[in-house]
């Protein structure tokens, strides 16, 4: 979806990619992270094995819930450096891609909160090849999450792409785009 809009000239705060760029080796999230999990996560070339370090936190609430309070913050500091950064541009729509926007609380800064769903089975398949993960360690991701009827209380816009084909999906956040200020 957030490709679809940045073709649309939005500016896209990618919180993933913030995610693993403030967790590189020698950053301060990397430090409290190994100081926390250790050093069996760490990869021969000294960066942080994401999938080791997911199949520790997304079968333990708490360990889950550290690497979060670690993460977070540094994640939130660069969205909110970013924003003011895209402000100054010539973009019609800034948008924070965030898969986590309202464990966060990234929700409290946006205008509009679209949450883009899918059923389960769908959702476990796009996780097992985004991540090349096998099907029961996508189950354990997914059961990480928060459930859906708790954040759709937060969205002003729910897509559902369950069924719906990519030239669809563009068509609904093409009209969703257009309907935002008008």
């Amino acid at each position: 979806m957030a490709a679809m809009l940045e073709k649309q000239n939005s500016h896209i705060i990618d919180c993933d990619k913030i995610s693993r760029e403030t967790t590189r080796q020698d950053s301060a999230a990397y430090f409290e992270i190994i100081a926390h999990f250790g050093e069996r996560i760490i990869k021969t070339d000294g960066e942080i094995d994401r999938k080791a370090l997911g199949n520790i936190v997304f079968n333990n609430k708490a360990a889950l819930k550290k690497l979060e309070e670690i993460t977070h913050k540094a994640i939130k500091a660069e969205v909110f450096t970013r924003l003011k950064e895209a402000k100054k541009g010539h973009c019609d729509l800034v948008v924070i891609d965030a898969p986590l926007l309202v464990e966060s609380g990234l929700n409290e800064v946006c205008d509009r909160v679209w949450l883009i769903y899918a059923d389960y089975e769908l959702r476990l398949k796009r996780i097992a090849k985004r991540d090349s993960l096998t099907l029961e360690a996508a189950k354990s991701r997914l059961r990480s999450q928060t459930a859906f009827d708790e954040l759709k209380a937060y969205a002003d816009e729910i897509i559902d792409t369950t069924n719906l084909s990519l030239d669809e999906m563009e068509e609904k956040i093409t009209n969703l785009k257009e309907n935002l200020y008008g």
